[in-house]
């Protein structure tokens, strides 16, 4: 009996001695495991990455880089001695989009103007331009601030010219 007494307080002491070293004496780091190889030869941080096209997969198609150009075009109100001042300060123009779950209650909200508005947006891309709209209601509320509840967009219309002419598009 005293045996098995003796066995289990050094196993306990043992333990004890195990789990101070184990979390007192020695540092624990967090290891980020790099899956990608991101960091080695391959990825944007690569000093020596002149080409953009790695590793082509057998069948792929035959790859064109093309560049993207992004336009957002839409009207906003302002103050007209800042405009012809030219005064303008980007939170002037800045539009904060209003969501479903908005933190005022419009009937209690006092603000200088309401408009309508619509804003377009423009990709250009190799030979060809798509084009989606969306109309939205503007209020300038008496903060500054400039507040917008936009419908949801239309569809892309990635029609050339003479396709567009007559037709109806949403």
């Amino acid at each position: 009996m005293k045996v098995i007494i003796k066995v289990k307080i050094v196993l306990a002491l043992s333990v004890f001695f195990a789990c101070i070293h184990g979390f007192v004496l020695t540092d624990i780091h967090a290891q980020h495991t790099d899956v990608f190889n991101l960091y080695q030869d391959k990825g944007p941080n690569n000093q020596n990455n002149d080409d953009t096209t790695k590793d082509v997969k057998p069948g792929a198609p035959e790859a064109e880089w093309i560049e993207v150009e992004n336009h957002i075009k839409y009207k906003v109100s302002v103050d007209k001695s800042k405009y012809e001042a030219k005064d303008l300060t980007m939170a002037d123009i800045e539009l904060w989009e209003i969501v479903d779950k908005t933190p005022f209650e419009w009937h209690q909200v006092d603000f200088y103007l309401e408009g309508d508005i619509e804003e377009v947006h423009t990709r250009t891309f190799g030979k060809q331009e798509c084009i989606r709209k969306r109309k939205g209601s503007l209020f300038w509320l008496k903060d500054g601030k400039k507040c917008v509840y936009w419908t949801p967009w239309s569809t892309w219309d990635c029609r050339s010219g003479e396709e567009k002419e007559g037709a109806v598009y949403p």
